[in-house]
């Protein structure tokens, strides 16, 4: 019998707060939310023992916590209005998977232009991969939106049998 079978596949959870990022947008406003999801993954990382990102199939599962799953139309009262809509699902998704991993090498190349704001952050920079090498690793994903009062997501990367 397999040890991960008996006591389950190892897995790294945590949880951010605020919006997730959207996809390939490593700067202007989404800079900041890329910034969040990046340092949250790298110390869960490191607190689950691993010093070095995932290089196996993993499985994702992302729950995304919101007051408005909703009312696209909600008038909200400013960019830190938590009850604006928190975005469609596969959006956010993709940007979960995409910064788990390191960017593409090349500027300009998926919409890669890292902000400036990377530059005073080297340990989660874009050359860097933060869980997981590369998110075609990502064999499964299950995801969903919640009802909250407070904007927050959850990311758990689960490893797969090989």
């Amino acid at each position: 019998m397999k040890f991960r079978s008996l006591f389950g596949n190892p897995k790294i959870t945590f949880t951010v707060d605020g919006k997730p990022p959207q996809k390939s947008e490593w700067s202007g406003d989404n800079a900041s939310l890329v910034i969040k999801l990046r340092k949250a993954a790298l110390k869960a990382r490191k607190e689950s023992g691993r010093e070095k990102c995932i290089e196996s199939p993993v499985k994702l599962n992302l729950v995304v916590c919101a007051p408005n799953l909703d009312d696209r139309y909600y008038v909200q009262s400013g960019n830190d209005d938590e009850k604006r809509y928190v975005g469609d699902l596969d959006s956010l998704v993709a940007g979960v998977c995409d910064y788990l991993s390191k960017a593409p090498e090349k500027p300009g190349r998926n919409n890669f232009f890292p902000s400036v704001l990377f530059d005073k952050e080297p340990e989660i920079g874009p050359t860097v991969s933060i869980i997981i090498d590369d998110d075609s690793q990502i064999k499964m994903i299950h995801a969903e939106k919640i009802i909250s009062d407070k904007l927050s997501y959850i990311v758990e990367i689960e490893l797969l049998d090989s």
